[in-house]
């Protein structure tokens, strides 16, 4: 039988990728000791071919202290594709010595490939991806990917950006949202390659605006600050409504019920975050599908909730409601029903919250990190202010302005979630998107 293989063998090692490792680890070797290990999971053996393919690597190249990350001309070694099929003599071939120092840092290192991955960078590889898929005649998978670059890469920092430059964002997102239209139309390749020129040529300028690595303190901040205070104050309304409806109703006893609702929803919260970054990866498609669905959920329930209100307008008619149906109106099946009206709203909110947190925090070093809890802190106090005030003044109107106010209330906030659920399953390619030139 041949001898073992010496895997720091540095001339051997310039020959070998990690797909033919893998191969090898998961074939074996026909009449040597290699034998197959097929019977592995498909994790370990990768594992397996990283750890191999960076022994004859030395320390200093394996810590990275010579590997450029911001160099964007070894942006496609980045992509674990490339990675795995390419040597590192092809590497040094293609990129130069700085090819093979990053080659040797990611082979030891393939956590940075998910963990310290820009997200601008992501759209920018993925649309390559989309002009070749769509130039092989496959427009469904561009159109998948196309979907991809916007949701797992460009939306991640867009609250961010917003914060720098409102307008380069709102152009980002028309020509992304314009670009899956054309694919859906086939139009000609070259078209199609146009577009996608000038939108990396955007999101080139968005990752100046944003200085690439982070954000400044005073965006960080802003970011922090909005992004709470916008979803939270969705979901503020709804339940403030709700309590003042309980309170008018003279119900207050079973303020319980809604209690139950907003702190599932938090506890739930915090249950989807600790799992984000400790168990799975929410892809954005699976993100935009809940909070779509979620949405949707809620329009049904909060359209419900303001005709009842309507129909309460009237005074005869909320006396009557008074005398004989306020315990079956308010009996435990419609107090869950609020319980699970509160519950959605709250949560829909929470999970977007916590996404926009993760990109947020990605962006920002350590004093923007201290700014950005400034934001939130700011904003959870204005939430309470605004809670307090709504609360307030609802309890003061007259039992008819009261119902008709809170009735227009939640078929607004109907209309805005109707609006958000159908936009975010458009966002994640489940209906199509169709512009209106005025």
């Amino acid at each position: 039988q041949p001898p073992p293989i010496d895997f720091t063998d540095r001339k051997r090692y310039a020959q070998r990728n990690l797909y033919g490792l893998y191969n090898t680890i998961t074939q074996g070797v026909p009449d040597t000791g290699m034998a197959s290990f097929h019977e592995m999971p498909a994790e370990d053996r990768w594992s397996l071919a990283f750890y191999v393919g960076k022994l004859a690597a030395s320390d200093i190249q394996r810590s990275g202290n010579d590997a450029d990350f911001s160099n964007p001309k070894l942006a496609p070694l980045q992509d674990i594709r490339k990675l795995t099929v390419m040597t590192p003599a092809e590497a040094e071939q293609e990129f130069g010595p700085e090819g093979g120092e990053m080659m040797a840092y990611l082979r030891a290192n393939p956590a940075a490939l998910f963990s310290n991955r820009s997200p601008l960078e992501f759209s920018l590889h993925r649309l390559d991806d989309v002009v070749s898929a769509y130039k092989t005649g496959d427009h469904d998978k561009a159109y998948r990917l196309a979907v991809e670059a916007y949701l797992e890469g460009f939306e991640l920092v867009e609250q961010g950006l917003n914060a720098v430059d409102g307008e380069l964002r709102l152009e980002i997102e028309h020509a992304m949202t314009m670009l899956r239209s054309q694919i859906r139309k086939g139009v000609p390749v070259d078209q199609l390659e146009l577009a996608v020129i000038e939108i990396k040529g955007k999101l080139e300028l968005a990752r100046q605006r944003l200085s690439d690595r982070s954000l400044s303190g005073t965006a960080a901040f802003a970011s922090a600050f909005f992004i709470l205070l916008r979803e939270g104050l969705e979901a503020l309304l709804v339940v403030a409504a709700l309590a003042a409806f309980l309170v008018k109703t003279e119900h207050r006893n079973n303020m319980r019920y809604l209690h139950y609702g907003w702190i599932g929803a938090l506890a739930a919260g915090f249950l989807t975050w600790w799992a984000s970054v400790s168990l799975i990866e929410i892809s954005g498609a699976s993100r935009e599908i809940t909070e779509g669905v979620a949405a949707l959920t809620a329009t049904a329930v909060l359209f419900y909730v303001g005709f009842w209100l309507h129909d309460k307008t009237n005074a005869a008619q909320w006396r009557q409601f008074i005398e004989h149906n306020v315990q079956k109106a308010l009996g435990s099946g419609a107090l869950w029903g609020l319980s699970g009206l509160s519950f959605i709203t709250v949560y829909r909110e929470v999970f977007e919250t916590i996404l926009f947190y993760q990109a947020l925090w990605a962006q920002t070093d350590e004093a923007g990190k201290s700014m950005a809890l400034s934001g939130f802190g700011t904003a959870v106090g204005a939430l309470v202010i605004l809670g307090w005030l709504v609360m307030r003044y609802s309890m003061r109107l007259p039992l008819r302005q009261f119902f008709s106010v809170t009735g227009i209330l939640m078929f607004i906030l109907a209309v805005i979630f109707a609006g958000k659920g159908v936009a975010a399953l458009q966002e994640a390619g489940y209906i199509p998107v169709s512009p209106i030139n005025f």
